[in-house]
């Protein structure tokens, strides 16, 4: 007993010095909502489940700062997914094909970097976002809510590996994040900033092939704000490249109400195979996001929100999603929640319903679906 008394005397010894010279924060939210779809089976079936991050995605994360002097500080930022439905940590992210062996499971899937800030700006060395999650989810229609079947993040955010898992540095995985990258953010002048970030595919004799390119510009005043971001990537044999813009904007019009919209584009230039469709070679995707928030008290807020999604060039089609989402702030860290989503494509055939991101279930003969879901989110 007082061997066990000492160590923890000790380890706080240890604890207290290092706070004194930087500040580590240990942070999270857990999310989880009942679902129900229609039209998942042949049949016509729906399906109910339970399923994490329906608001937000549900994560946890280490983040540190050490105050260097000068104006520098040192930080770092540690962050993976939870699927609290299951208690899973992590989720893979492909993994680069030169270094490391294909698909696995990051414990950190979201964010791993290292990095120094300053008056000059922030620099981070690891696994970044790109630059254009930073664009559209300033202005998401739904405050990117709903991230499995969010067009903005499957799709203005290369989240989806069937799409773009053959591009960047993770090689089979989501393209939303991209490893071993360097990012750089300026500082905000008179509300004005911007951001360059570039992903090595670390491909011996070939420093273009998986890699990423993306730049950055944005405005903000506090409330309201805009961004665009452009983005190139290139495949594993640097035979195809995927270029990206994303674009942004926000305004509150009056206390109670605020518009938000979005627009992002893709387009595959060379020859790549993508299963189930064949050669990408030409294929755009497109996003539009339309939402408006109404304020209906410091705890409730209504939104609507639209996304209309496009294909051409390899394949022609397209679905539309229209959503009714509610919130009630019982606290700042805690959110009841309960959404309507209804998706429609423009036939049963997959190249429109992939578009629909599993709303829609496949092989159904089905060209619509509903969505309903009911959670709770809490944040620490």
């Amino acid at each position: 007993m007082k061997k066990s008394v000492l160590a923890l005397a000790v380890l706080g010894m240890f604890a207290s010095a290092a706070q004194a010279q930087s500040s580590v924060t240990l942070y999270g939210i857990i999310d989880a909502a009942a679902v129900y779809n229609t039209n998942q089976a042949a049949n016509g079936g729906g399906k109910f489940s339970v399923d994490a991050g329906q608001l937000l995605t549900s994560r946890w994360g280490i983040k540190g700062s050490e105050d260097l002097g000068g104006g520098l500080k040192a930080n770092f930022n540690l962050e993976g997914t939870l699927a609290n439905d299951t208690g899973a940590a992590g989720a893979g992210f492909g993994g680069n094909s030169f270094t490391q062996a294909g698909n696995n499971t990051s414990l950190f899937d979201r964010l791993s970097w290292v990095g120094i800030s300053g008056d000059f700006g922030a620099v981070t060395l690891g696994r970044n976002n790109i630059l254009g999650v930073d664009s559209v989810g300033l202005a998401d229609p739904m405050s990117l809510a709903h991230a499995g079947t969010n067009p903005n993040i499957m799709f203005s955010g290369m989240n989806s590996g069937g799409f773009y898992g053959g591009f960047g540095t993770n090689q089979g995985g989501s393209a939303l994040r991209q490893n071993n990258s360097i990012k750089y953010v300026s500082p905000i002048m008179s509300g004005f900033g911007g951001a360059l970030m570039y992903g090595f595919g670390e491909k011996a004799g070939d420093n273009s092939a998986s890699s990423y390119a993306g730049l950055s510009g944005f405005f903000t005043d506090g409330t309201n704000g805009a961004a665009i971001a452009y983005a190139k990537m290139k495949d594993v044999s640097n035979a195809a490249t995927l270029t990206s813009w994303a674009a942004g904007a926000k305004y509150k019009v009056i206390p109670t109400l605020g518009l938000r919209g979005t627009y992002s584009h893709s387009v595959v230039d060379g020859n790549i195979v993508i299963a189930p469709f064949g050669n990408a070679n030409n294929r755009k995707i497109a996003v539009i996001g339309l939402g408006a928030d109404y304020f209906l008290s410091d705890q409730i807020t209504l939104t609507g929100a639209y996304y209309n999604t496009k294909r051409s060039g390899d394949f022609e089609g397209k679905a539309d999603q229209f959503i009714a989402l509610a919130k009630y702030a019982f606290s700042k860290r805690t959110t009841a929640y309960a959404s309507v989503t209804y998706a429609k494509a423009g036939s049963a055939a997959i190249q429109d319903t992939s578009l629909a991101l599993g709303i829609i279930g496949v092989n159904t003969g089905s060209s619509r679906a509903g969505r309903t879901a009911v959670g709770l989110l809490h944040s620490f």
